[in-house]
């Protein structure tokens, strides 16, 4: 695929902060990479739509992410130079440079993450709001109609993602996974009337996104890197819980709040039992007892 992007100027107009001076050169192989990563989540055809640049509006949205995340990666490299004795870091000889902190690289590299998965939402939700054909006949929008929450925006109504388009297709395969092998078997025969439901939500429907919800996201904070999702959202479920929000989630935290959410999960796969029976579920609080075992295990 051709390079959407084609100078330095360009980059800066698209991410404002990158100097229009730069060899353009240089960043090159990081923009391929970044568009390659965007074609994954968008679809080829889509790409090809915005490299078509009849479509003004979309192709300043594909670009954006890609400049973002391409510029980035090189700052990440610049901070040393690789010469043919070694790895160097130069300092101005007039002394009026001063050296980053490392707490200050990471946080820029973080406000430059948020920013590029801002962009990605952007992108996200323009495609849906126009139902560009390219995207609503690739394989991952069709994917995303056979679920229960389909798109970012349903996604909020149950779990608060801060509306991210993104998160939501990163949780597509978590939320196939759930709805598959828990939540539709737990609902039963009559769950594809559920699932075609329109109109006024039910209370079944409501409960039973509430459980995919949880459920994936639990599953997915166990299985994915913690950089991958919008900090807002892991402090903001920490908050609800009696933590304090603002300080980084250790990874004692994560797993705590991983457990939190599945046991939120079942609480609500509950919820939509009874809904859909119209009475509360049956337990059967001691399946195995045996009045000749005193013990129990905790």
């Amino acid at each position: 695929m051709e390079l959407l992007i084609n100078s330095s100027e360009e980059l800066r107009q698209l991410t404002g902060n990158y100097y229009a001076n730069n060899d353009f050169s240089k960043v090159v192989g990081d923009i391929e990479q970044a568009t390659e990563e965007l074609t994954e989540l968008v679809g080829e055809k889509v790409m090809e739509k915005a490299a078509g640049r009849d479509d003004a509006e979309l192709l300043k949205k594909v670009q954006r992410p890609i400049a973002i995340l391409a510029t980035l990666r090189l700052y990440r490299k610049n901070d040393l130079s690789h010469e043919d004795d070694g790895r160097k870091f130069k300092v101005s000889t007039d002394g009026a440079d001063k050296l980053p902190w490392e707490w200050q690289l990471d946080r820029d590299d973080a406000m430059h993450l948020e920013e590029y998965y801002r962009a990605v939402d952007a992108l996200i939700r323009y495609l849906n709001k126009t139902n560009l054909q390219e995207w609503t006949e690739s394989d991952t929008y069709l994917e995303t109609q056979k679920l229960i929450i389909r798109s970012g925006r349903e996604l909020n109504r149950y779990f608060p993602t801060e509306g991210s388009e993104r998160l939501y297709l990163m949780l597509v395969p978590f939320i196939r996974e759930v709805q598959t092998r828990t939540v539709s078997r737990a609902y039963g025969e009559k769950w594809p009337e559920l699932l075609g439901e329109k109109g006024t939500e039910t209370e079944a429907h409501y409960a039973a996104s509430m459980a995919v919800a949880l459920l994936a996201m639990s599953a997915a904070l166990r299985r994915l890197p913690l950089r991958l999702f919008p900090m807002g959202v892991i402090q903001g479920y920490l908050a609800e819980n009696g933590m304090k929000g603002s300080r980084i989630p250790s990874l004692d935290d994560v797993a705590r709040t991983a457990a939190w959410m599945a046991g939120d999960g079942e609480h609500w796969l509950d919820e939509m039992k009874r809904a859909r029976d119209g009475s509360a579920p049956d337990y059967q609080l001691l399946p195995e007892n045996d009045r000749r075992n005193k013990y129990m295990r905790l």
